[in-house]
């Protein structure tokens, strides 16, 4: 076999822990006074970095001392602790597919932005330690993803090539991360995508092209809305669960009052479907199982007048095409 090895991200491939460190993080900086990472922060600035990372972002502590910093770090790993210690457990999907590529004679490591000790218990508490080899934390490497440095750390630690080697990550620090050690690269969308097939038929793909693609997505892939930033799930963007430039989709949800100013897009073409509430766009009242469809260069405001659901579709995907007109 060409592939001899598979590496692992942690959260969202191998446990489904994405939302602790957000809770978690969102905890220790609303206990020391700070305010919290919405989720669109999180998704576009945030997702991926390590704690340390986060805190140099964020507006109201990036100017703090590095003790300051390692007192928010310290209670946010408290708190992300008390929650594998109560909620991680072992996914059978997940020891199926470990169970599988360890009788198929493939090496398994772990390489995860989090610090060592969370990676750890996750591994013990998820079940699946005893089927790799060793992990590589953020504690182990001088930088953090994106930055290859861990995966070429694994790689040379198991005398392999790159290509040898299939990395199973889940965001796009992750991927580039991956991508920049030479190694092949599986999008995982959520951990249900961490299974035997997907992951047979990546190495079997691999195996059989002569020039493969380096970056391997599943035909068959899952994901979360809450995942995708301002609820779009399809277009020419990261994250999002198919990428193409063809046309954009997304389900977007509003409280009744909500608004968004008058804008106007210069290239696509929008249609917005009501699937559940009533709004005013383009000065009418667009209800429930109605749809309107805006040419480019058509201005609208938009105000949510019940609790709201609404699909949108926009051909073609063109990212920054939108413009706020008084």
């Amino acid at each position: 076999m060409t592939i001899k090895a598979v590496l692992f991200d942690m959260d969202g491939v191998l446990v489904d822990a994405k939302e602790w460190h957000y809770e978690a993080l969102n905890l220790a900086l609303e206990n020391k006074g700070f305010s919290p990472i919405t989720r669109q922060e999180h998704l576009s600035v945030y997702d991926g970095l390590p704690t340390k990372d986060k805190l140099k972002k964020h507006p109201q502590t990036k100017s703090l001392s590095l003790n300051e910093h390692k007192e928010i770090n310290d209670l946010k790993q408290k708190f992300t602790f008390e929650v594998i210690e109560k909620t991680c457990k072992p996914n059978t999907v997940i020891l199926e597919t470990m169970a599988y590529l360890k009788a198929q004679g493939v090496r398994m490591a772990c390489c995860s932005n989090s610090i060592r000790k969370s990676v750890e218990m996750m591994l013990e508490k998820s079940g699946v330690i005893d089927y790799m080899e060793f992990l590589v934390s953020n504690e182990d490497v001088e930088s953090a993803k994106p930055e290859p440095d861990m995966y070429n750390m694994a790689i040379s630690k198991m005398g392999l090539k790159s290509t040898e080697v299939l990395i199973c990550e889940d965001n796009i620090r992750g991927i580039t991360a991956g991508l920049h050690s030479g190694a092949f690269v599986l999008e995982i969308g959520t951990i249900e995508d961490t299974n035997k097939s997907n992951i047979s038929k990546a190495i079997n793909k691999i195996e059989e092209q002569e020039l493969p693609e380096q970056l391997i997505r599943p035909a068959i892939r899952t994901a979360h809305i809450n995942d995708m930033i301002k609820g779009w799930f399809v277009g020419d963007f990261y994250p999002s669960i198919l990428k193409t430039k063809d046309f954009e989709a997304g389900v977007k949800e509003y409280k009744k009052g909500e608004k968004e100013g008058k804008h106007v897009h210069k290239i696509g073409t929008e249609i917005t479907v009501i699937v559940r509430g009533k709004v005013i766009m383009c000065d009418r009242v667009i209800k429930e199982g109605e749809m309107i469809l805006m040419e480019p260069g058509v201005a609208t405001s938009f105000e949510a007048l019940e609790d709201t659901i609404t699909f949108v579709v926009k051909n073609p995907s063109a990212i920054g095409d939108k413009y706020h007109v008084e």
